[in-house]
């Protein structure tokens, strides 16, 4: 890749996804928010792990423009930003990864075109079955994106699969970092990572609410107490069944 790429972004990307001693916490920006790009900035200031550019209906144009403007803010906020789909939009911003799904390239591909460029970028994988999940590891991915958990407005008419999908994941890989979406809030975040997810990724649990320091402030408190659950096993939580996204 042209050494301009990675300037964009501004900097070096950082192996690995950032795990540590707490869950962590992705924003997925939504494409018909007119106010996208200015709440991704807040929820950076306010302490989001990664920001997932997705725009399954705007131009490989408007996701570079928006990648350049969001690309400079998650470095300067120490977040990863990872790009949905477009491999050919990351490597030219000098994203840190790839959210990989049904529609995009197989994953093995897309490997194969970063080692091609000289490229290491991380490589998730979106998944909504242990089936669909062996396939994703064993063609080599770095993490996990499970769903839909919850009943989410951004997938209308799917049933959530429930916490019962993250723990056949984490019992199957252990040590695999593994991420949840769907119908996620602060009211049910806390099962997700009772059940041994790493983190959760939310749209409108930030892009709808009124506050997004604060929204991201209630994330943080319900994703410790579901870390606390899990390793400290007693009384749930959390309230079921909140639906967000």
């Amino acid at each position: 890749m042209p050494e301009e790429s990675a300037s964009v972004a501004g900097g070096e990307r950082t192996a690995g996804l950032p795990l540590g001693e707490r869950p962590l916490l992705c924003l997925v920006t939504d494409e018909r928010h007119p106010a996208l790009v200015e709440v991704a900035r807040q929820a950076l200031e306010a302490g989001i792990d990664l920001l997932q550019l997705r725009g399954p209906g705007l131009s490989a144009a408007r996701l570079y423009e928006l990648a350049t403007i969001l690309g400079p803010l998650a470095r300067q906020h120490g977040a990863r930003l990872i790009i949905n789909d477009r491999l050919d939009v990351a490597l030219a911003v000098g994203a840190d990864g790839v959210q990989l799904g049904r529609r995009s390239l197989p994953l093995v591909v897309v490997r194969s075109l970063c080692q091609r460029w000289g490229q290491s970028l991380l490589l998730g994988a979106s998944v909504h079955s242990l089936a669909e999940a062996e396939e994703a590891v064993a063609s080599g991915a770095d993490y996990l994106l499970a769903g839909t958990i919850f009943p989410s407005p951004s997938h209308p008419g799917q049933a959530g699969a429930g916490p019962t999908l993250l723990r056949q994941l984490r019992d199957r890989w252990p040590r695999l970092p593994l991420l949840a979406i769907g119908g996620l809030s602060a009211a049910n975040a806390a099962q997700a990572i009772a059940a041994g997810a790493d983190g959760i990724a939310v749209i409108s649990a930030i892009y709808g609410a009124a506050s997004v320091a604060q929204a991201v402030d209630a994330l943080r408190q319900a994703l410790a107490a579901g870390s606390r659950a899990r390793w400290q096993p007693g009384p749930p939580t959390a309230s079921h069944n909140s639906p967000a996204t």
